[in-house]
This record gives C-alpha cells, structure tokens and sequence, in this order.
C-alpha cells in the first residue's frame, strides 16, 4: 500500500465531515498505529484537534505532517489550510498568512484556501485584501453561499453597503426562503437607507426562522426611519426581551423612547447602559442621554456627556486639546458634523476668542465674519501654528458654560427684509438616516400655493417647484444674504434654519414628531414657531397635514 494511498483515510475523513467525530478518531487512530507518522492520519487527528477546540494541538500535528516528503501538493496545500485556521485561532495572524498563501500557490483553485487567506487578511487589518481574497473564492467556489456571507459582511463592516448588498442579495437568490440570508440583506439595505425594500425583506426573515435580537433591531430602526415609532418600539422592546444585556438593542430602544416623548424611560436605558457596559455603547449611551439634558436645559451634566461624540466619531489629533484656559498662543477651532451644527456653535467663538487668538478651521469659517460681538482681531488666519485644538462643538464643555444660551441674534448682514418675501426649506442631507422622517416632500409645498400676494424663495438648490423663485446659493455667505433679505423663513430642521435664528429673522421650524433636542425645552433663538405632523401619522400624510396648516397660518398673518 503507498504510503499516501487515499484508502487508509478516506472512510475518516467521510466521518469526520458528516460529524461522526468518535469514528473518525477511530480511524486515524488505527491508520497512524499501523504506520505512525502517516501524514494523512496527523492532519486527520489536527483536523479533530481543532473540531474540538485544541487548537494548540492542531498546529503541532500538522508540523508533524508536513515534515514528511513527497506529500502531492493538494494535500499539502489542504494541510496548510488547516495550520492557517489553526495559527488564526491562536491569534498568530502573520503566521497565519504565510501558511495560506503556500496553500494558495499550492492549490490556487482551491476556493477554502483563498477564504482562509481572507480570514488571516482580515484579522491583519488588511482589509482591501481581505475581499480580494474572498472575492476569488466566491469565484472559484460550486457553492458559494458561505464565503458570499462573509464577504458581505466584510463590506457592510467597512462602510460598503451597495457592495454587501449585491453578495447579500445572491445568497438570498440562492436560499430565497433561508431566514438569516434575508436578515443579512435587510440589515445591509438599512444601511443604504433603503427603508422601503428594508421593512419588507427583514419582516420576511422574521417568517423564515431569523426572529433573533439582530434581526429585530434592525426591523426596529427601520420602523423608525419610517416613521412608525410605535411599531419600532414595540418591536424593539421585544428584541431587547430576547436579549436584555444586548447595549446596542437599549440604545436603539432609548433613541425611539425619546422620540415618542418617553424621556425618563429612555434616560434609565442609557444610564443602565453607562453603568454596566464600556467602550463605544457606553459612550453611545452617554451621548443620547446628552441630548435629553441638553434638551431640558440641565447644561452641566449635558454638556460633559456631550464630550461622547469625541470617541463616536473618532475625533483624534495629534494636537493637544485645549483645555479653556487663557493665554496668548493661538488656538485651532476645528468643525464636525454638518454646517448647521456649525452654525448653531459659532455663537461660543465671541468667549473663545476672549480667552485665545483662534484660528478657524471651519466649513462655516466665512459667517464669523457676520458676528459684530466677536473681536475679529482675535481670529487669525486659518493655516499657521496653534498650541492646541478644540472642536467647535467643544467649546460649551470646555468653557465651563451651564447658562441658558442666548437667544439674541449673533449674525448681522447689511441685507434688510422684505415684505411678504418667505424664505422657503424643505429638505435636509438625504444621507441623514432619519432625513425621510426630517423632510419634507416636495409635493406637499403645493398647498402654499393657495397664500396669496407673498412671494415663496427657494432656499435650497435643488428640486425647487417652478412656482418659487431662484436665488444663488453657492456659499454661506451667500445663504446667510438670501435669508437676511426674507421677513420669514420656513424650514425643516437644517442649515437654513440656524442661519434664520442667527440672524434673528422670524422662523416657523417645520419639525418632525419628535425632533431634535435642539428644538426642546430651550430656546436657542428667538422667534421660533413650531410646526409639527400629527402624533403617528405616515410621513407623507403627516407633513401635507403640516403645510395646510402653514398656508392657513400664512394666509391669516399680519406683515
């Protein structure tokens, strides 16, 4: 008998994949006591080794194997597949690595050789690689379903949703009634914001078997994103039944709580979450329960928990932080987020520049020079050299500030207001999660039509219905002139509408059902009329039921 005839181990390793683990030890063990050092029979017992958890013992039986000679290169190829996985449960990565990669010139159709090089790709954090490597695999695999799982979810994890989303989707194609297929697919069209397909697709899963926790958080914030906050809740509620400990699932639980106007429940989830949890739910938490602070004006305790959004974001630097204190070297003030938050912020530069020359490294950098109480002497130009940084939305915390913010304008232009000219916003940045819920149709505008002898402005770029007039909007600048020349702004909670409370120009807020803790309790500017969709109405339904309300309001007001 050769002494690599597949006859002594196949029967074995027929057990060992069936899972019949007993027998096929059995056999091995019968095979190497016959010939010991067969290599065939060490990698079959490396195999259970690992089957088993030993993966200490797997590596050291697989040496064993490959140092006999004259093994013929696919089982070679088939053993260092086995010592890569082995070395990557160890966490011994590189190792890993150069051991599936002689795998892969040994057996380079080997679909399980390029998968296991992916795996070690991956856990090296050489993640472009990684899907290359799971790439060929799909490529070279009969069935593919596995690998396309995984390399689906390697593209949702690095911010790819369109590219999971086509793996997700031939899984599915393949396994149309698979319940944790349709979950992967949902999961990922939730992220690409497409609600829609996503609702449907992961109601399925829940039907065919995947009504795990994952499943339902996503269903949750789907329902959410819709717009049905009841059913988000409830369904929610009932994911974190399944798993209570699960800090993602009560963050997504609190975060639809606030919307419904259930605040003290909300702010006891994300304080469960702060006392038992660490790392990024924590801070998670910390900062949604921020945003119920700040939003009842508790500026002490809101503003510190505020601080959150640093590690959310990941917002590093090289550059020290500066702590408020006063002195002469200059200071970077560096933006985050979108320009209304930007906007909203620059009010706390007139204090900054008090204590340091800054030096503004913002998108919204120009409108400072809207603002008659900043000393401008103070604002140094942007590039050059800074002792420290601080992000804009820092400054509160920073500074130490626990009073009620002004509500005084803090912008001036030379533009004054004319009569009946309303300034007109009806969307936000479509790549805002919850901006379905945030913006207006643009359909639903038609009902201003009715208001007579005033003249409608676009103040937004894009989609503007013919009836409105056009101005150019290019800049800040030029928005802030644009809404400095309306004697009335309406506008969804965007940009458009922190330039309009800067600048102390009447605003009626077209406020989704819950809205933003900027819009709560306090009152970060004067003049404000809320307008708000009836409680669990359909978006579309609700915001037609919203601009009625407006064009009757408009109608009756006196200029």
């Amino acid at each position: 008998m050769s002494l690599f005839s597949a006859d002594p181990t196949e029967a074995a390793f027929v057990r060992f994949r069936a899972g019949d683990l007993v027998g096929a030890e059995e056999g091995f063990r019968n095979i190497l006591a016959r010939e010991p050092g067969q290599p065939d029979a060490l990698h079959g017992m490396a195999c259970l080794a690992r089957a088993r958890g030993q993966d200490a013992t797997a590596i050291a039986l697989v040496g064993l194997a490959l140092q006999k000679n004259g093994i013929p290169p696919d089982r070679k190829a088939r053993m260092h597949i086995t010592l890569g996985l082995a070395l990557i449960a160890q966490g011994h990565a590189e190792a890993a690595r150069a051991a599936l990669n002689v795998s892969v010139i040994l057996q380079p159709s080997d679909p399980r050789a390029h998968a296991a090089l992916g795996e070690a790709f991956e856990r090296l954090g050489r993640r472009g690689e990684a899907r290359a490597a799971l790439e060929k695999a799909v490529a070279l695999s009969a069935d593919d379903t596995v690998v396309r799982t995984r390399l689906g979810a390697l593209f949702l994890d690095d911010g790819l949703a369109e590219q999971a989303i086509g793996q997700f989707r031939k899984v599915v194609q393949h396994r149309p009634q698979d319940g944790h297929a349709l979950a992967n697919l949902g999961a990922a069209l939730f992220v690409r914001n497409a609600f829609d397909e996503a609702v449907t697709v992961l109601s399925k899963a829940c039907e065919q078997g995947a009504r795990t926790a994952e499943t339902l958080n996503s269903l949750g914030l789907v329902k959410m994103a819709l717009g049905d906050l009841c059913a988000a809740c409830e369904t929610l509620q009932e994911a974190l039944q399944l798993r209570p400990s699960d800090g993602r699932i009560a963050n997504s639980l609190g975060t639809v709580l606030m919307e419904i106007g259930r605040l003290e429940e909300a702010e006891a989830l994300f304080g469960a979450i702060v006392m038992r949890e660490s790392g990024e739910e924590a801070d998670r938490a910390r900062f949604n329960r921020a945003t119920i602070l700040l939003g009842q004006g508790k500026f002490a305790e809101g503003w510190r928990d505020f601080e959150s959004r640093r590690s959310l974001l990941r917002l590093v630097s090289d550059v020290p932080q500066w702590d408020g204190s006063t002195g002469e070297e200059p200071v970077a003030v560096v933006g985050e987020q979108g320009l209304g938050d930007e906007v909203q912020f620059l009010r706390f530069l007139t204090l900054a520049a008090k204590r340091r020359p800054l030096r503004l490294r913002l998108r919204a950098a120009a409108l400072a020079e809207l603002m008659p109480e900043l000393d401008q002497g103070r604002i140094l130009p942007a590039e050059g050299p800074v002792v420290a940084e601080v992000s804009l939305l820092s400054l509160p915390a920073v500074s130490g500030m626990d009073d009620v913010p002004s509500t005084e304008p803090y912008l001036a232009v030379s533009e004054k207001p004319e009569a009946r000219r309303i300034g007109v916003c009806w969307s936000g940045n479509p790549s805002y999660r919850f901006d379905r819920r945030r913006s207006v149709p643009v359909g639903c505008l038609d009902a201003l039509q009715q208001v007579r002898d005033v003249r409608f402005v676009a103040l937004q770029p894009d989609d503007a219905p013919g009836w409105m007039e056009r101005v150019s909007l290019e800049t800040p600048m030029d928005l802030a002139r644009e809404v400095g020349r309306c004697a009335l702004v309406v506008s969804v909670d965007t940009l458009v509408a922190h330039v309009a409370g800067a600048l102390g120009r009447p605003l009626w807020l077209l406020n989704r059902e819950g809205g933003d803790w900027r819009w709560k309790d306090v009152d970060w500017y004067g003049g404000i009329r809320q307008f708000r969709p009836p409680s669990g109405a359909a978006v579309t339904a609700g915001w037609e039921a919203v601009l009625r309300e407006v064009a009757q309001a408009l109608s009756s007001r006196v200029w």
